[in-house]
């Protein structure tokens, strides 16, 4: 079994070695809230496709740099939004009540700020070179923060798969890694199965 400080060295060499990816989707998804703030609505199919491309980059950064295990999970999850996706509604993206469309912003911020293995002095670095689309717990608190503000894109099967994932790499993270940061994604996922019981009981 791989140990724990092979693990964390493995994810700040991805971090330390891909600051320019980091920073092309930095823009890219601030790109795409602004679109968002400017009324752009796109459809819960779209939204979602749109939404696995982070994914697909985790998957083939973690296989590059030699962790299948990440590398074949993500590649799992970028099959599953693609397919749920698909499946979703080509209805426009509906937004979430408030409490949960106020953490979900949270969730979304903490996953483009999220400072854990990028070593810098600048606080201003955080703002594009923090890991989102290199590594799996941001990228999945950006995720979760989406589907907490746009209602799981309408996808139930979508949801369920980015609780579990949640899940998993939030309890991995905290528990295994030592990453006390990631209880922010523990938080996010706990909430979104809040809003999954409560669209089940409650169904629009």
């Amino acid at each position: 079994m791989i140990k724990s400080e092979e693990i964390v060295a493995g994810l700040q060499t991805i971090v330390s070695n891909n600051v320019l990816i980091a920073t092309i989707w930095h823009f890219a998804i601030y790109g795409l809230i602004i679109s968002l703030l400017f009324h752009w609505n796109p459809s819960n199919k779209l939204m979602a496709i749109l939404l696995c491309l982070p994914v697909v980059s985790v998957s083939i950064l973690a296989m590059y740099s030699g962790n299948p295990f990440n590398g074949t999970l993500f590649a799992i999850l970028a099959i599953l939004i693609i397919i749920f996706g698909l499946k979703a509604s080509s209805q426009p993206l509906t937004v979430s009540q408030v409490t949960f469309l106020v953490i979900g912003i949270l969730m979304i911020a903490f996953g483009l700020l999220y400072p854990h293995f990028l070593e810098s002095d600048s606080i201003v670095k955080y703002l594009y070179a923090s890991p989102v689309g290199l590594i799996p717990c941001p990228t999945l608190s950006l995720l979760i923060g989406f589907a907490l503000v746009f209602n799981g894109f309408g996808s139930n099967a979508l949801t369920i798969s980015l609780i579990v994932y949640g899940l998993f790499y939030g309890l991995f993270g905290v528990f295994r890694l030592g990453v006390t940061l990631d209880i922010g994604l523990i938080i996010g996922t706990v909430t979104l199965i809040v809003k999954f019981i409560v669209s089940i009981r409650h169904p629009a």
